[in-house]
Formats: C-alpha cells, sequence, structure tokens
C-alpha cells in the first residue's frame, strides 16, 4: 500500500478507536453510585454488542466490495438478488410450520444453521445453475435474483396474513433490522468463527479479484478460472450475509455507502486497502451513528438513517451515472 493510502487507513482507524471508547464509557458520565457486578453487567453487553457491530461492518464491507468486483458495477449490492428475502422467508415459514414455541425459532444456533442453510441453498441455485447455463451471464444472475426476491416477499406477505397475529409479531420482532436488539446468542461461538474462516478464504482470492477488475476477457488471458473464482466468493457471500442478516437484520445500503467513500478516498482498485478502510467504514458507521443516537436522545433506529442515506446516495450515483 502507499502511504497516502496507509495514512486514511490509520486515521479512519483512530476515529474508529475513539468512538468504540465513548460508546464503551461515555454512559457512565453523570451517575453517582454503581456497583461492580452493575459495571461488569453493562460493559458485557456493550462489548458484545460492539463485537457485533465490528462483525457486520466487516461481512457486509467485503461482500459488498467483492460483489461489486463480479457484477462490474458499483451501484450494486448482495441484498439485490434477494438474501435478505430469504431470511425473513425462513423466519416465517419456521413460525408458520412449527409454531413460535418451535425450538427451531427458540434455539438461535438451529435459526442460524436453518436461514444461513437456506440462503446458501438459494446462492447455490443462482450461481450454480444459472450461472453455468448462462456461461457466467452476471445480467441473467441479476435479473433472476430480482425475480426470486420479489417471489419470495410475496410468499413471506402472503403467509402473514394469514397466521395468527401472535405469530406474526414474533415474525415481525426477529426480522426487523435492529443494533439495540442483536441476536448475541450467536455472536461468539458461530457468527465470529464464520466469519473469520470464510473472510480468511475470500483474502486468499484478492489476488485474483485484483485482475478481475480489467473485466472476464482480460483476467481469462491473465490465467484466471474466472467462472470458477466468481462461483466460489458468491458462495462466500451467501455465507457472509446469513452471518450479519441473523445477527442484526437486513442491512440493504450499508455496503454501497462504505466502498464507495472507500473507492473516492483512496482512488485505487486493488482490493486489500479498499477491503480494509471499507470494513473499517462499515464499523465507524454502526458504532458512530449508535453512540450518536444515544448521546443526542434520538429516538430513531440506525438502519432507516442509513437506508435513507443509502437510498438518496445511490440516486445520486444513479443520476450522476457514475457506473463502472
Amino acid at each position: 500500500m502507499q502511504s497516502k493510502q496507509i495514512k486514511i487507513i490509520s486515521l479512519l482507524g483512530i476515529i474508529l478507536i475513539v468512538f468504540i471508547g465513548l460508546y464503551m464509557t461515555t454512559w457512565l458520565i453523570g451517575i453517582d453510585s454503581i456497583t461492580s457486578a452493575q459495571l461488569s453487567r453493562s460493559l458485557t453487553r456493550r462489548s458484545s454488542r460492539v463485537a457485533a457491530m465490528i462483525v457486520v461492518g466487516i461481512t457486509i464491507g467485503i461482500t459488498a466490495l467483492v460483489f461489486q468486483t463480479i457484477t462490474q458495477n458499483r451501484i450494486l449490492t448482495p441484498s439485490v438478488i434477494g438474501f435478505d428475502s430469504t431470511f425473513m422467508l425462513s423466519q416465517t415459514l419456521i413460525v408458520f410450520l412449527f409454531g413460535f414455541s418451535s425450538p427451531m425459532l427458540s434455539n438461535p444456533y438451529w435459526n442460524f444453521i436453518l436461514s444461513a442453510g437456506l440462503m446458501v441453498l438459494v446462492s447455490f441455485f443462482l450461481y450454480g445453475t444459472i450461472l453455468r447455463k448462462g456461461k457466467n451471464n452476471i445480467g441473467l444472475l441479476l435479473l433472476i435474483g430480482l425475480v426470486v426476491r420479489t417471489l419470495m416477499s410475496s410468499i413471506t406477505q402472503f403467509i402473514t396474513m394469514i397466521m395468527d397475529p401472535d405469530e406474526y409479531l414474533t415474525i415481525t420482532s426477529r426480522t426487523m433490522p435492529s443494533l439495540t436488539n442483536m441476536n448475541t446468542d450467536i455472536l461468539w461461538y458461530m457468527a465470529i468463527p464464520i466469519m473469520l474462516i470464510v473472510v480468511f478464504l475470500m483474502i486468499r482470492d484478492l489476488k485474483y479479484l485484483d485482475v478481475m477488475v480489467l473485466g472476464e476477457d482480460q483476467a481469462k488471458s491473465l490465467g484466471v478460472d474466472y467462472v470458477r473464482v466468481t462461483n466460489r466468493n458468491l458462495i462466500y457471500i451467501a455465507i457472509l450475509i446469513s452471518v450479519s442478516t441473523a445477527l442484526v437484520g437486513p442491512l440493504m445500503f450499508l455496503g454501497l455507502i462504505t466502498v464507495n467513500i472507500s473507492r473516492e478516498l483512496l482512488k485505487k482498485s486493488y482490493h486489500k486497502p479498499l477491503l480494509i478502510s471499507t470494513s473499517i467504514l462499515s464499523i465507524l458507521f454502526l458504532v458512530a451513528g449508535q453512540y450518536l443516537l444515544q448521546l443526542f436522545e434520538i429516538n430513531a433506529s440506525l438502519v432507516v438513517i442509513i437506508n435513507l442515506i443509502g437510498g438518496i446516495y445511490l440516486i445520486y450515483m444513479l443520476i450522476k451515472g457514475d457506473q463502472k
């Protein structure tokens, strides 16, 4: 990496550390007395939230970056092809078929395995079947992905209309994106290990992705097995998106914002510095946003604010015509 890139990434890292420290400690201001047990319990809960934000930030950052490289388009994210809709459909089917008292719903580990498994199966269908028959036609993949997303959303809405109101409330509470009600039960023993393994595998492919930026024909001429690398990384994306979605629910535009900001800051297309800066920015958006909402006592969801900003930014990019 160049010295300018190192300085930018270092500055972002320092800002992130500052906000993590503020998020962990500012709530103590104004408290006259607190027991050690209360302090330990509060710090443990906040540290778990910070760890979950770090996991979500890294997973969303790397998946959006790699997905944009594969699709050769700076305005696309994995949510476009229906991963969030798959998660919501899986939760709805569990409640509808087994009831809200089923271990498939109450047990966070079984629930995560089932939801992640369904998302990976959908990805296998989309990537293994469509890409192979379409000769790695990304346009066809996106078109079918949009159709699948619409179909899953329609099925979910139909099922929720005919189910019991209590079951509907259960689904709403589990699928509503929230950074204050994270599913930290799976954090330490499932989410973090899976993220570390998959991110390690994706990092091994960064050298191929750097070449794939040049285009399919150029990458193949330089010896890259374009189809295999694409299929492999799309499966990785499905797994990581299932991790972040299971933790906080679907976040549509966070990756779009942070990846494009990183590109503007670094002015380079190499994936290693982009991956680091995108991950830091994604975590910073989550931690700093949550801290500022609590500091100013704003009764709003950070997810809604991120999606609002992301939607406006997407419209700006479309108007500007900044597509690659």
